[in-house]
């Protein structure tokens, strides 16, 4: 749908998750209800996670999640699991829920709860009203009856009591495709049968796992249980039906494993006794006590749902179907209301219409944008520009609305250009037309490590494969803070030239596919191309969502755009989906080519009655609905199964073979079904209609199948009798080798004559339609020119294209002063102050009178800003180059934004965390190997090149790059420090800086924690920043700590770092607020957060101080009255994008935990926590950090030291 027809005859089953489960609202404002929108949901991890992290808060907020999935089966067992959950009131069959949703054999009790349940099911799902009226309609909605028909077909086969021959049968169905499942796991993984991404669930202490998950994933695939205790096994005889597909060839994916989407770092790292965890005691953990782990998360999990439901705090929103028609349904529903269909199908196999008939899409009840959209791994399916388009109009216009979507990255990559190739061009013009920013990026921090992965996935040895890393990447809107309840996205304005060249340029790329050099290139390789990604009606969404971006000449756009696509010459078969191209650009109401104006009839002379030349006022386009005898499909499909490829299929309309005049033409927006199809109406004329009964077997059926596709009427009007239709595969290198042998060179698998009736039906739309799909994008409120409150300006944004390369070059703010009393200002000659507020935003201020913003739809370089001003006609114009993908380390330090959102802070790239609900991690035995683990995780901040630069610091760098390198070290030595795994433990920490007169905060530490979420550590601190006016109150305390046994361990900042650090303080204590924050609030008054960076001012509000649990610190000289001035906050390790840079490099790994880490508190070579004279330690003169006993440990450390030390002002 909007994509290229794949052939599915080989499909893997995802029953469970196979990533760690993630709190999908930790990016959200506390106390904020949110909407949800999962595409491509898979399992319900993500949701049960969700909600046990919202009951943990002080103040559950409401969640509405709206779950789509195109596999039956994956939503009907999601039901049954919660209705389960919702039915056991007091946790009495926490282990039988357990077996039925993730064992594929099980016991005979679980059978019969399963069996019990599903049949407990279908007594209250007889109708959609029925449904939502049950016990279960409260919490569990179905979002139309198709769904729900589908889901209660899989319950009657879960529930099904199967006995004699009929069990066998199914016993040998579920034989034959587990043992294809281990043939495609043999081939995929190798004989060692080892997926090592499940030490992802293991994170931060991944290492430590490498050698007990292996043994887990084959165990599981063994027994088809986690169970390790054999007497338990030997109970699980029956194969378990939720892990059956009821029909057709798919198999369980090889990747399928209960423990990945967990997570077991409890297991791992040590866990103080007071923390509630399921964790093990020993240095190393029994296999069983790792599963242990996961079934009592699982339990903590369900207890949370039953909680959240039972005070009314959860709906959860089912569909079965694609993820792209999902999308354009709700964008329909939104614009045009329930009165109007979205006229599409509910997936790419099916004839169905998608209609959402749940009475609280009628009533716009139903959440139609959303706070958080997570697409999964789908952009590996249905590609990212396809989903983008689709998802991006139904994110909600606010500062933290979130879209999520997660992809696999080669650590060998360039990481830019893996983005830029998934964009289909430049990072920076795409996502500006897209309304996204990818967050990672532009900050070039995350709050996750790739390095973990990267260092468990890749080999040291050069000659070995490289491996993927998981990347979950984040889509927020660009950067606007308002103080307005209700933000919109700013209209870009293109000249049409310009705008041409970006949508050649991006049409290219989505085609790349069919580069001819390419195709040359690879006849003679082994290499097999991936299946193409985007069609000509992909494009034409991509253009109605551009339409609706952008402010131009649109019809001089799309006539420039079509010459450049015509004179093309780079691409293969380009020529042969150009009408289909025309098509949908007409369909769509984008630009209508000449030919497409008028009537066909008008072009071909005389009607004829009974032939299509006599169809009465032939619409310019018809749909053409091919039947295939299922005789034609066998060949083709036993082939197909053979090679286990499934290729992609289109349609051809071609002129007979001996006409004078050879032409050809390709569609690849297909629609394909099987089953029986029933005409009405009269044959070449409007009433003509077909309808297909489905087969729901499809291709394991033995009905026919049907290929519909919309076409020009014209091209069926050249030869409306000897022209033929057929359904063939795209040629390509792979589809070539692989299927010429038996379908000859052209790869067709039928062809008839379109004159063959009872073949060829040709309508005015498809099947079960009344008019063609919709797609409306964003809608008018979403996007327009700022226009603020006052009403004092109106800003537009212009983008400047370079034609040589079609990518946005520079953005032009104008601001258009209204106000009669500014205009006078600026007649006068009046003083403009441009200020920087982010890469995004600028503010200009009118000397004696107002200030105006210029909000960037992405990053600008400052460096090339400048303001133009024409006086007479009152306006201010701001011009600023874009920040390419490669410019971050020239932006403005930018890590940690934080601005006032409707007159409330709001982090841009830091979750919020509850500290309160963390594992606390037990530091009493620091030798422990149990923490070993945590060196290696905090070396993985520095990325491959920000490695190279801490280890050579001679290299070619900004300052700002510099800055976040010596930023992360500041971390690194903080909480190793801490830890006490490097020296005696350090709790108080100064941050110096000597260029600006010393000291400007301390830092208290309280507990190192265990952040499973986002597999890393957080400390519970607070932050005392220093200014003028508190001195006078605190120096009595000061002098105190500094001669108790917990005087400060001086940290040592450079001037840029240490505006780092000014930058970071609001987020960290704004993601672990309990508290909230007063009317009177210095942030709302000032405007500005920090509310400053220079020394002896104040950088926090005052809403949040003293505000800490008893028992915080323990009690040391002066601490009570530093106390009450100090704010509670939350620091983890700053690592670097894995969309930016490479993760760090293995090979300098143990070079860096060595130098960066040892004994930070006693001397660096021998570990004594005295000088030898008996006094304190000796610090490095240069670095302040590095301590030693004597000269000569000093002199003996030198050679390794000097290649980290870090000078003042480095």
């Amino acid at each position: 749908m909007l994509a290229p027809q794949i052939a599915n005859l080989i499909q893997f089953f995802y029953p469970i998750g196979n990533t760690p489960a993630v709190c999908l609202t930790q990016d959200l404002p506390q106390k904020k209800n949110a909407d949800l929108l999962l595409l491509g949901c898979g399992d319900v991890r993500h949701i049960l996670f969700t909600i046990h992290t919202e009951q943990q808060a002080r103040d559950p907020r409401l969640l509405d999640a709206t779950c789509c999935d195109v596999d039956t089966a994956v939503i009907a067992r999601n039901i049954v699991l919660l209705s389960l959950i919702l039915d056991d009131v007091d946790g009495a069959n926490d282990q039988s829920i357990w077996n039925i949703f993730y064992h594929f054999r099980i016991d005979d009790s679980s059978l019969n709860l399963l069996q019990t349940q599903t049949t407990k099911l279908l007594s209250p799902s007889t109708s959609l009203p029925t449904w939502q009226q049950s016990q279960y309609g409260r919490v569990i909605r179905i979002s139309d009856h198709i769904s729900l028909e589908r889901v209660r077909d899989m319950w009657r086969f879960y529930g099904k009591k199967r006995e004699g021959d009929v069990l066998s049968r199914f016993t040998k169905h579920v034989d034959d495709g587990m043992r294809m499942s281990q043939q495609f796991q043999k081939w995929v993984i190798g004989e060692k049968t080892t997926v090592a991404t499940g030490i992802r669930a293991a994170a931060p202490a991944c290492m430590q796992a490498t050698l007990d998950l292996p043994h887990l994933y084959k165990s599981y695939w063994a027994f088809g249980t986690t169970e390790t205790d054999e007497a338990a096994r030997s109970l699980a005889v029956n194969f378990n039906p939720m892990f059956v597909p009821k029909d057709g060839n798919m198999f369980l994916h090889y990747g399928t494993d209960p423990v990945l989407g967990f997570h077991i770092s409890s297991c791992y790292a040590p866990i103080e006794p007071t923390s509630p965890h399921s964790g093990s005691s020993s240095e190393k953990p029994e296999l069983h006590e790792i599963v242990k782990c996961t079934r009592t998360e699982f339990g903590t999990w369900t207890k949370s749902f039953r909680a959240h439901s039972t005070a009314d705090l959860i709906t959860l929103r089912f569909f079965v179907g694609d993820a792209v028609a999902f999308a354009y349904a709700l964008q329909q529903l939104r614009i045009t209301g329930p009165s109007k269909s979205p006229h599409c199908y509910r997936d790419r196999y099916h004839f169905e219409p998608l209609v959402l008939d749940d009475e609280k899409y009628s009533d716009a009840s139903a959440p139609l944008v959303f706070d958080i959209i997570d697409t999964s791994n789908l952009i590996d399916h249905l590609e990212t520009l396809n989903l983008l388009t689709a998802t991006s109009p139904l994110l909600r216009n606010s500062f933290s609305a979130t879209l999520y979507s997660e992809k696999l990255v080669w650590t060998h990559e360039t990481q830019i250009s893996l983005l830029e190739t998934l964009l289909c061009g430049d990072m920076t013009t795409v996502t500006s037309l897209l309304g996204l920013v990818p967050v990672e990026v532009v900050t070039n921090t995350a709050f996750s490590s790739a390095g973990d992965e990267a260092l468990c996935v890749d080999s040291p040895d050069p000659s070995s494969k490289p491996g993927q890393v998981f990347a979950r990447i984040a889509w927020k809107r660009p950067l606007n803070p308002a103080d307005a309840g209700v933000n919109t996205l700013g209209l870009i304005h293109f000249d049409s030239a310009g705008l041409a060249q970006v949508l050649y340029r991006i049409f290219l790329r989505m085609f790349a596919d069919g580069d001819v050099s390419k195709l040359l290139a690879r006849m003679g390789s082994a290499h097999i191309p991936s299946l193409p990604t985007y069609n000509r009606a992909s494009f034409v969404a991509f253009l109605c969502l551009v339409l609706t971006r952008t402010g131009t000449d649109w019809n001089n756009t799309m006539e420039e755009l079509l010459k450049l696509v015509y004179q093309d010459t780079s691409l293969a078969f380009a020529s042969t989906y150009m009408q289909e191209l025309n098509l949908w650009m007409h369909l769509k109401g984008l630009y209508s080519v000449d030919i497409l104006k008028c009537l066909p009839n008008s072009l071909t002379g005389p009607p004829q009655t009974g032939t299509l030349h006599g169809w009465q006022n032939m619409p310019p386009m018809v749909s053409v609905t091919l039947r295939i005898p299922r005789s034609k499909l066998d060949p083709f499909i036993a082939q197909a199964i053979k090679v286990g490829f499934t290729p992609p299929l289109h349609a051809i309309l071609q002129s007979s073979p001996r006409a004078a005049n050879q032409w050809q033409n390709m569609f690849a927006e297909t629609q394909i079904g099987f089953g029986n199809l029933r005409a009405k109406g009269s044959r070449y004329s409007d009433s003509f209609q077909v309808e297909i009964d489905e087969d729901q077997l499809g291709w394991k059926g033995n009905s026919p199948m049907f290929l519909s596709f919309y076409v020009p009427s014209w091209i069926l009007l050249q030869e409306p009798c000897t022209a033929t239709v057929s359904l063939a595969i795209p040629h390509s290198p792979t589809t070539t080798m692989v299927f010429a042998s038996s379908l000859g060179h052209s790869l067709s698998i039928f062809t008839a004559r379109q004159e063959e009736v009872e073949h060829v039906y040709i309508t005015k739309n498809q099947p079960h339609q009344s008019d063609v799909m919709c797609i409306h994008a964003f809608s008018p409120g979403d996007v327009k020119n700022e226009l603020p409150p006052d009403g004092d300006s109106e800003t537009t944004i212009t983008a400047t294209v370079n034609e040589k390369t079609g990518q946005i070059s520079s953005f032009t703010g104008r601001v258009q002063v209204l106000s009669e009393q500014s205009k006078a200002l600026l007649r006068k000659g009046c003083q403009i102050k441009r200020s920087l507020r982010s890469p995004f935003n600028y503010v200009l201020c009118l000397e004696k009178g107002p200030s105006f913003k210029a909000n960037f739809p992405a990053p600008v370089l400052d460096s090339t800003a400048r303001v133009r001003i024409t006086r007479k006609s009152c306006y201010l114009e701001l011009v600023a180059d874009v920040a390419k993908s490669t410019d971050w380390s020239a932006l403005q330090s930018f890590m940690y934004p934080v601005f006032l959102d409707s007159g409330s802070p709001a982090m841009w790239n830091m979750p919020h965390v509850n500290l309160s609900s963390l594992l606390i991690i037990d530091l009493t035995n620091t030798s422990s190997a149990r923490l070993g683990w945590l060196r290696t995780h905090l070396a993985t901040m520095w990325s491959a090149q920000e490695t190279a630069l801490k280890f050579n610091p001679s290299l070619s760098a900004s300052s700002s790059a510099r800055a976040r390198v010596d930023f992360k070290d500041s971390l690194f030595h903080i909480i190793l420090g801490f830890s006490g795994t490097a020296g005696p433990q350090a709790s108080v920490y100064g941050i110096d800086c000597p260029e600006e007169k010393g000291v400007h905060m301390l830092v208290f530490i309280s507990k190192l924690l265990l952040d499973m979420s986002n597999r890393t550590v957080v400390l519970d601190a607070a932050v005392l920043p220093l200014y003028i006016d508190l001195m006078p109150k605190i120096m009595p305390a000061l002098r105190a700590m500094a001669n108790s046994s917990h005087a400060p361990t001086s940290i040592r900042t450079s001037k840029d770092e240490l505006y780092l650090w000014k930058e970071a303080l609001p987020a960290w204590t704004e993601r672990s607020r309990s508290w909230s924050h007063k009317p009177n609030c210095e942030y709302a008054a000032s405007g500005k957060i920090p509310l400053s960076i220079k020394f002896g001012e104040r950088v926090l509000c005052s809403c949040g101080e003293g505000k800490l649990p008893t028992g915080f610190m323990p009690e040391f000289a002066g601490w009570k009255d530093l106390a009450k001035h100090s704010v509670r906050m939350a620091i983890s390790p700053a690592f670097a994008s894995a969309l930016v840079d490479k993760p760090i490099d293995l090979s300098v790994l143990q070079s860096a935990s060595d130098s960066i880490g040892q004994d930070l508190n006693g001397c660096q070579v021998c570990g004594k926590d005295k000088g030898s004279n008996g006094l304190g330690l000796m610090a490095c003169s240069h670095c302040h950090k590095a301590k030693y006993c004597s000269r000569d440990c000093q002199k003996t450390d030198w050679k390794k030291h000097k290649m980290v030390c870090k000078a003042d002002g480095n």
